[in-house]
């Protein structure tokens, strides 16, 4: 029996240095972006999930903040792709950190390792280095807001910071010519009947954050997702289409919701309890592509097919590579997205105040282990249907909603009191950050679309104008 144990022990000790052996292999032979891949490459993507993982002393926070721009001498018509351009270029410290695409300058450098894009409807993007302390985030905010301002006086431009245009109509939309929105507007055209709403009138702001490990990742993964809802109604900012109430607080999250099922809608992984890596590439492969990208060109060949029957086959020439796959991440709209890190996208844009205090409550829940423990307990845990209409009545009613046995105001004030608690843990300097929470969820229980909507219906006097003057950031 002794000499059966050793020898099974010399046999696992064996196991154990190949499978070592054939990490480290995998490891030194990682793909490049341009490298073929198949069916048998998935490992790759599920290892390329685990490389995101860091030690909590290096964990750091995005932001990106998404805004609508005006033309104040054309009655605040939306910017034309020239203007959006000369947006950008004003940004840039010298031509090298300009991106085109074509003739097209798509992208900037802005310094500090701070970029600047733009979404289909001209809408620009601010997207933030990585910060380890929100007083740095804040720092670069102003920053990139004090530099839009003299932008916009300068052009007699006009930046609102809301989550859909309250002003212009879907036909008064000036599309950017960017090429991958060329292959993507027919495509969602017929995958949802707002898809174009959400390409040209909708903005977010959004939070990046990281994770440590795999129980982690699954943590903050099914977090992000299952309080989607909750934060959506915590930062409803926009209760207007057409200069007029929409009859939603959050029309941005409402458009969103009839966009196109197949990417918009709640990942499978987020529906139970056992998320692994392994899971969330299986989902992956099992949404359709909108584009391959070659040689800086954008190819409609695989738009439709599934990633996995891609992988498996390529398609008109085409063949798969691990830049595909990257490419393709991009292109899954869920509330908390996937890459290296985690992004968290439920929340409409908002002011500087708001901007900073949704930085302050995911870190918060996210960061302390013992409060990120605490906020998965409380987020509800629904089946597919009761989450899309938990979705549904929160895109109508933000705080007031009360859909599938969730209390909405309810869970909003536990968790704000939650991310509080987290945040004196692990970064006591920056709970203030948290106060306009504190202030409008537990003490007044309303949310900035509450205050649009009776200012609307009172001291305003039903004026666009004064929405436009209350909303203007730059």
């Amino acid at each position: 029996m002794v000499h059966d144990k050793t020898t099974r022990q010399d046999s696992c000790a064996d196991t154990n240095i190949a499978v070592a052996a054939e990490e480290s292999a995998a490891r030194d032979s990682f793909p490049l972006l341009t490298d073929p891949v198949s069916e048998d490459s998935t490992p790759f993507f599920v290892e390329n999930l685990k490389r995101g993982a860091k030690s909590q002393s290096d964990w750091m926070c995005g932001v990106e903040l998404e805004l609508f721009g005006y033309d104040l001498r054309r009655d605040y018509a939306r910017l034309t792709p020239q203007q959006v351009q000369r947006v950008l270029a004003g940004f840039a410290p010298n031509s090298n950190d300009l991106v085109y695409d074509g003739n097209v300058l798509i992208e900037v450098d802005a310094g500090q390792m701070n970029r600047l894009t733009v979404e289909p409807g001209g809408q620009i993007e601010f997207s933030g280095a990585p910060q380890r302390k929100l007083q740095d985030v804040e720092r670069e905010l102003k920053r990139y807001l004090a530099r839009l301002h003299e932008i916009a006086e300068a052009e007699c431009l006009a930046f609102l910071a809301v989550g859909f245009d309250p002003l212009r109509t879907l036909e008064e939309q000036r599309w950017f010519p960017k090429a991958r929105y060329e292959i993507m507007r027919p495509y969602l055209a017929k995958r949802g009947r707002r898809a174009w709403d959400m390409m040209t009138r909708t903005c977010a702001a959004q939070a990046s954050l990281d994770y440590g490990s795999v129980e982690d990742l699954a943590k903050k993964f099914l977090l992000g997702n299952r309080l989607a809802p909750i934060i959506t109604a915590i930062f409803a900012n926009s209760p207007f289409e057409n200069g007029r109430p929409s009859g939603y607080k959050s029309t941005r999250a409402a458009a969103w919701l009839d966009t196109d099922p197949d990417r918009t809608c709640i990942p499978k992984p987020a529906l139970t309890d056992d998320f692994t890596p392994e899971s969330f590439v299986s989902y992956a492969l099992d949404v359709p592509m909108i584009f391959a990208q070659r040689n800086g060109r954008y190819l409609d060949a695989p738009t439709g097919m599934k990633f996995g029957d891609f992988l498996a086959h390529g398609c008109d020439g085409v063949q798969p590579t691990f830049g595909d796959w990257a490419d393709h991440l991009t292109t899954l709209f869920t509330d908390a997205r996937l890459k290296q890190h985690i992004e968290l996208r439920s929340a409409d844009c908002g002011n500087l105040q708001l901007t900073l205090a949704l930085q302050a409550l995911w870190k918060g829940l996210m960061y302390d282990p013992a409060t990120l423990n605490e906020a998965l307990r409380l987020a509800p845990r629904l089946n597919h249907v009761d989450a899309l209409l938990l979705r549904e009545a929160v895109a109508r009613d933000a705080l007031d909603a009360k859909q599938a046995g969730v209390n909405v105001l309810a869970i909003a004030k536990e968790i704000v009191t939650l991310a509080v608690n987290g945040l004196n843990r692990i970064a006591p300097d920056e709970v203030s950050y948290l106060d306009l929470l504190h202030q409008q969820v537990i003490e007044d229980s309303i949310s900035p679309a509450d205050v649009l909507l009776r200012n609307w219906y009172g001291a305003w006097n039903s004026s666009m104008s004064r929405v436009v003057e209350h909303l203007r950031i730059a």
